[in-house]
């Protein structure tokens, strides 16, 4: 009995022993992992220390935000930017110092990028309280989201962008007055050539057929008693005729008359004036003139300058022998194809006039007459072959509001 009773006190001494041997490793570990977990957290502190500075002094406005749209970091740059303190901000969504429009299109960008899961690049107005008035901002944000693929956090970047914004807006208007102002110009000038024109058929054409009939009468009187006199008058009678012919064609190139007829008798007569002078063969294509009618006298002027312009830099560049000519005249636009089949020895930009090459600054002024009424140009050529320019131009409605717009630049 004494023996078992020895055994047992033995075997709970070796078992408390065990127990507390592992008590002591199960301690020793847990101080261990209480430690490690300690210097993880202490790490890791550094590490968001280290960012929140890093931050900081980055010169690039940045914000973080969480899921649901609550600022949870930002720097000094994006303090610039906002207008507003990070100790306002932080933990709210910015309601209490942005108009409700404004807000709304935060928070829908936001849902935006989450939702897209890449980055969402946009332009925003946000108000700004210390200028007490709103800025431009160009804002990147891009989402990070958690192990689960929930959305986590959205990190965001702005830059001012409202100074280089109205710097653009006021370039746009600087050249779009100096289109108009282009424009007018050419109608005052295209109103002169027309009285011009006028003038030399009413003054110096009557003048100069009221000389030829009365060299013609001397002719005839002269023809059988004053030979000397007769050859005389008839020398006279060719220089009358010279002289009308080169005043006519000073008249049509200053104003034809076919203009008064239309777009579409005006550039036929042109085409085949161009025939006449070049040997060229020149076809006229008409595809629709449902829209020439409601053509406004100075477009229809404009509209042939542009396809005499064009005609121009083919007869001296383009070494073509056949020349066509599409109008297509609708109402709700108007399309003019030119294309011949000349052999350019290189392809024709408007980038080359740097280069000082002729028929690229043919092709700018081309362009530049195209854009003043709202329209577009297209040029297809390649070294070797033809060229297609196509020019499109708006409907009457929008070409009216052009008009007046220029009209409107003019008079102020």
């Amino acid at each position: 009995m004494f023996s078992e009773l020895v055994l047992f006190s033995a075997l709970l001494s070796t078992g408390a022993l065990w127990m507390w041997r592992s008590a002591a490793r199960a301690r020793d570990a847990a101080l261990a992992a209480l430690a490690a977990s300690q210097a993880d957290a202490a790490t890791l502190a550094a590490g968001q220390s280290q960012l929140r500075e890093l931050i900081a002094m980055l010169p690039v406005a940045l914000f973080v935000k969480d899921a649901e749209s609550r600022f949870v970091m930002m720097n000094a740059a994006c303090e610039t930017v906002f207008g507003v303190e990070f100790s306002k901000l932080v933990g709210t969504r910015g309601t209490e110092h942005y108009p409700a429009e404004q807000q709304a299109g935060f928070l829908e960008a936001d849902r935006t990028a989450f939702a897209t899961r890449k980055l969402w690049t946009y332009e925003e107005w946000i108000w700004h309280a210390g200028h007490r008035k709103d800025r431009r901002l160009l804002t990147y944000k891009q989402p990070l989201y958690d192990a689960e693929g929930e959305p986590a956090l959205l990190i965001g970047m702005c830059v001012d962008v409202t100074e280089r914004r109205a710097a653009e807006h006021a370039l746009q208007d600087s050249l779009r007055q100096l289109r108009e102002l282009s424009d007018h110009q050419e109608n005052l000038r295209e109103e002169e050539r027309r009285r011009l024109a006028q003038c030399l058929h009413d003054d110096l054409g009557q003048s100069l057929m009221a000389l030829k009939l009365d060299a013609r009468l001397l002719y005839n009187a002269t023809r059988a008693r004053h030979p000397r006199l007769h050859a005389h008058s008839g020398r006279v009678l060719a220089i009358l005729d010279d002289a009308i012919h080169s005043a006519r064609a000073l008249i049509n190139d200053l104003h034809p008359s076919t203009l008064e007829l239309g777009l579409p008798a005006a550039v036929d007569w042109l085409l085949k004036q161009q025939e006449r002078r070049s040997s060229m063969h020149c076809q006229l294509h008409l595809i629709d003139d449902s829209g020439g009618c409601q053509l406004a006298q100075r477009e229809t002027w404009a509209v042939f300058r542009m396809i005499q312009e064009a005609l121009f830099n083919i007869d001296a560049y383009a070494k073509a022998t056949r020349l066509d000519v599409s109008l297509d005249l609708r109402e709700d636009a108007l399309l003019i194809v030119i294309s011949d089949n000349g052999m350019r020895p290189q392809r024709i930009d408007v980038g080359d006039v740097g280069d000082g090459r002729s028929e690229a600054f043919g092709m700018l002024a081309l362009r530049e007459r195209v854009s003043a009424h709202g329209g577009e140009l297209v040029a297809d050529n390649a070294p070797g072959r033809g060229t297609t320019i196509t020019i499109m131009l708006p409907g009457k409605e929008k070409r009216e509001a052009v008009a007046s717009r220029s009209a409107h630049s003019a008079g102020a």
